[in-house]
């Protein structure tokens, strides 16, 4: 049972920082086009101002929660 649970930490914190990634390299990739386009890259440079951060921040959060509760585990 501790192997399933730690073989679904791993596939969770894998997949946030997929996404992370394809949302980083979507928001991108709406920015070019835009400007491709000739039109005004305001909203996809707003909403990557915003959006990227808040992504790779929660990603984050959710890795180092993870270390840390393999590092106490590993402690204890």
């Amino acid at each position: 049972m501790k192997k399933f649970i730690f073989i679904a930490q791993v596939v969770s914190v894998s997949l946030i920082w997929l996404f992370v990634v394809v949302i980083t390299l979507w928001i991108l990739n709406l920015i070019s086009l835009s400007i491709d386009l000739n039109d005004m890259p305001g909203a996809s440079v707003g909403i990557s101002i915003v959006a990227i951060p808040i992504f790779i921040t929660l990603a984050s959060i959710l890795t180092y929660v993870f270390i840390g509760l393999q590092r106490g585990k590993n402690k204890g």
